[in-house]
């Protein structure tokens, strides 16, 4: 593991269920210990209920509101807010408004992102 920096902007993109991820560090850039991505996700995307078998989630709101469940938990996040959603907790959430919404989304260990690099579409540019 190296030292490196992403500048604004960079990163490889994929578009995975209606929301464009920009990969800032993968599981191979941290020997595994953690990922982050930048998440763009349209106004009214919902994201189901579902579960991270041995992986937190954590999303810091960069744009837009969401708002959604961590077990019998209800939240709603706006730009500023960091959100943690522990692991082989079910969850899901929803971009509410009529904006889209950016966030940090960053898991450990890092898991999530390879699904998002072997599940989705790769953006060109």
């Amino acid at each position: 593991m190296s030292f490196f920096v992403r500048p604004a902007g960079s990163g490889d993109r994929y578009d995975f269920d209606g929301t464009t991820f920009t990969v800032k560090a993968d599981g191979g850039d941290t020997e595994g210990r953690v990922a982050v991505m930048e998440q763009e996700a349209p106004a009214g995307l919902t994201v189901p209920a579902h579960t991270h078998e041995g992986e937190d989630e954590m999303f810091y709101v960069l744009e837009g509101e969401l708002a959604g469940f961590c077990g019998d938990e209800r939240w709603t996040a706006s730009a500023g807010a960091f959100l943690f959603l522990p692991r082989d907790v079910e969850h899901g959430f929803e971009v509410v408004g009529d904006a889209p919404a950016r966030a940090l989304t960053i898991v450990g260990p890092a898991r999530f992102d390879a699904l998002v690099v072997s599940q989705g579409r790769r953006l060109d540019g």
